[in-house]
């Protein structure tokens, strides 16, 4: 029940909380999104914040386990129709009767952070993942600077609880690799800690980093 109700707290400030931070993420978001095309399974749509930002050709199926999120999301969710959402978390995609069972593309924003297992996450994009495929990733991780990722480290049994699972301490981009996505295009910038961004396939069984 608490859980609940700090989720709706949440969900009420998570936008004005981020406008600062996304006004500066929203060009990341658009070079990522406006190349997708055919069906998009989003990950994690939070409050809808990518939902302005596909082409109005895009089939896009996007889920977001937190009710309170889901509900913000619906209201922003109205105007586009190429738009489906769920209240369901990505281990419940391939039961779902009415989500495909493979994708053009996978988004990953803003979600492995929270996640409670990212590899069994991961693992999940590559089996829902066509294989010609693509996965879109903007990620914050753990900072490789020193000072600041000791800080991290600090503060993240803190942080954790407040931000509703935000993991302020993993590595994304070495996960995502390790499960053997190959990017095709990637990038690393600081906005506070490092962020990751990415355009990856599927490697092959015989393909090398």
């Amino acid at each position: 029940m608490i859980r609940k109700q700090y989720q709706k707290i949440v969900a009420a400030i998570y936008d004005p909380f981020m406008a600062s931070l996304e006004n500066i993420l929203i060009k990341h978001r658009k070079e990522l999104l406006q190349q997708t095309h055919g069906v998009v399974l989003e990950v994690g749509a939070g409050t809808g914040v990518n939902f302005d930002l596909y082409p109005d050709d895009v089939e896009v199926f996007a889920i977001e386990p937190s009710k309170p999120m889901f509900q913000k999301a619906l209201k922003k969710v109205e105007n586009h129709p190429n738009i489906h959402l769920y209240n369901i978390g990505i281990e419940a995609v391939l039961n779902h009767q009415e989500i495909p069972k493979q994708f053009d593309f996978i988004t990953s924003m803003l979600v492995l952070c929270t996640i409670k297992n990212p590899v069994e996450a991961i693992n999940l994009y590559q089996k829902l993942l066509k294989p010609e495929g693509q996965l879109l990733v903007l990620e914050h991780i753990h900072s490789t600077g020193k000072l600041y990722g000791t800080l991290q480290k600090f503060v993240n049994p803190v942080w954790r609880p407040l931000a509703d699972g935000c993991n302020l301490t993993r590595r994304q981009d070495v996960l995502l690799k390790q499960a053997g996505f190959k990017p095709l295009t990637e990038s690393y910038f600081t906005l506070g800690t490092d962020w990751y961004q990415a355009v990856m396939i599927k490697q092959a069984k015989d393909d090398t980093l």
